[in-house]
């Protein structure tokens, strides 16, 4: 009996350390791309949201600052500074789909760790009942690998934005202003992955 009761205890010790049970693991690396997004009741949320991804490269929350058809009778429109106009005919025709492919294509050439932000300063926000205009400088910093197209845009946009039958704020005009004439705006990276 004492000799069964051993073998019970013996197996009993080896399942317990070696199962590997109360052993600590390594930490795994989140499967899920990080998503910071906030219900945009106000015009600033909108521009919260639009920092965070593109911080966090999350195309989804991207696409869901601008204007939702399912949602508004407005349509997303962009406008490029003018040397883009004249020098990217993508521009005659870019829509919400173009805006999606561009930024999926960014993302795409953007190592997963590598740095993405957004920094706007000197910000001006012109806001009414359903309807808003907010004027920034921006530097736009992403850290891709395609060859010949700059890391670093910089300009001054304007975003038109209203809200639709939720009550929430989307941005359906964006214009982008070209500072210094040496400057790569964000509607050169733009047209640079847009196909």
């Amino acid at each position: 009996m004492q000799e069964k009761l051993n073998k019970i205890l013996i197996t009993g010790i080896l399942l317990i350390c070696g199962c590997g049970l109360f052993s600590s693991r390594s930490v795994e690396p989140p499967s899920e791309p990080r998503s910071t997004f906030l219900q945009p009741t106000s015009p600033d949320i909108v521009i919260t949201n639009l920092n965070f991804a593109i911080a966090e490269k999350n195309l989804d929350n991207y696409m869901r600052c601008f204007a939702d058809s399912n949602f508004s009778l407005r349509r997303f429109r962009y406008f490029p500074d003018a040397v883009s106009l004249s020098s990217y005919p993508v521009f005659q025709t870019w829509n919400l789909s173009n805006e999606r492919n561009y930024f999926s294509n960014l993302i795409s050439f953007t190592i997963p760790t590598s740095s993405s932000n957004l920094f706007l300063s000197n910000t001006t926000f012109n806001t009414g009942i359903d309807s808003a205009v907010v004027d920034s400088d921006y530097i736009l910093v992403f850290d891709h690998n395609k060859q010949n197209v700059a890391k670093i845009a910089k300009g001054k946009l304007r975003f038109i934005m209203g809200t639709d039958s939720r009550s929430l704020w989307s941005i359906h005009g964006w214009y982008d202003f070209i500072n210094l004439s040496n400057d790569t705006t964000w509607s050169v990276i733009k047209a640079n992955f847009a196909n």
